[in-house]
């Protein structure tokens, strides 16, 4: 299975009371999967995993690996404070037909060096499909080194790396050096064509829950070298990181998709509905992106 080119990381959607709505985010997948992205990306960041019960888990993870038909496939977010609860989650997403696992360090309290390396080759232990680390410092408290993540993989633990550091340094530390085979996808949206240029093997983006071809077209782009189509797509996608600026994270992204694709999305607290005043901020830096956006809108 390769694990190259456009993994979308995609929102938790929630009903009127904060419930799990299922059919919102079974159409959302297929939505996705129909503008032909590569992955489906569960249960990360954006997907607010650590507000989802283990019995919501289960419901979600089934119910998008179903609403991915084979078309694409889905990788599950597993990372957790223990070990236990990783290897746990990382077999449960196997056994629903994940295709791969991506694994956050255990956050919170800071294990030693030795301990992380641990837990991931518990993990891996655990299962048969590609493991991924998640390198986040600015949520987890502590940066993956690179040479610790390619020790890993040289012992054939890891397969890959989404990189979210918010500096192409990072990403290009975890390219040089790796061994054969290594994938690296930045998670930083900016960062997308430079990363690719330097070795990465596709993108995580998030923008793409807001338009999904222009994000599809751009690694395309990056990944075939052509520099005159990246000019042409990563500023507006840089637009859009900056129009995502202008409010709280996640909530922002649910708003965007709703405006600009019609998505019916939902809250659950403490990450709520943008406020008026919030709302008007993000719109003031969207609408004179809109007439750009368009024709990757299908409008």
């Amino acid at each position: 299975m390769s694990l190259e080119g456009l993994a979308v990381p995609l929102p938790t959607l929630f009903g009127s009371r904060g419930e799990l709505d299922l059919a919102r985010n079974a159409r959302f997948a297929r939505d996705l999967v129909d503008a032909r992205v590569d992955h489906l990306f569960v249960l990360g960041s954006l997907g607010e995993f650590p507000l989802i019960t283990d019995p919501e888990r289960s419901r979600l993870v089934d119910l998008l690996v179903e609403s991915a038909s084979g078309r694409t496939d889905v990788w599950v977010g597993c990372g957790a404070p223990s070990t236990e609860r990783a290897v746990s989650y990382a077999q449960a997403a196997e056994s629903a037909g994940a295709e791969a696992v991506v694994a956050v360090p255990p956050y919170y309290l800071h294990p030693t060096p030795a301990s992380v390396d641990r837990y991931y080759r518990e993990i891996r232990a655990a299962i048969s499909v590609p493991l991924l680390a998640y390198n986040i410092p600015a949520l987890v408290g502590y940066a993956l080194d690179p040479e610790f993540v390619h020790g890993l993989a040289r012992d054939r633990v890891l397969a890959g790396i989404k990189d979210t550091s918010g500096t192409l340094a990072s990403v290009e530390g975890f390219v040089r050096g790796a061994p054969s085979g290594f994938v690296v996808l930045p998670g930083d949206d900016a960062l997308a064509t430079d990363a690719i240029a330097l070795g990465a093997n596709g993108a995580v983006m998030g923008i793409a829950n807001l338009v999904p071809t222009l994000c599809v077209e751009l690694v395309a782009a990056a990944r075939e070298k052509n520099a005159g189509r990246t000019a042409e797509l990563q500023p507006l996608v840089n637009a859009l990181v900056e129009v995502t600026r202008g409010a709280p994270f996640p909530s922002v992204i649910k708003f965007l998709a709703a405006r600009l694709r019609g998505a019916e999305v939902g809250y659950r607290a403490p990450y709520d509905p943008l406020t008026l005043e919030e709302e008007e901020r993000v719109l003031a830096r969207l609408v004179p992106l809109e007439e750009s956006l368009r024709r990757f809108l299908g409008r």
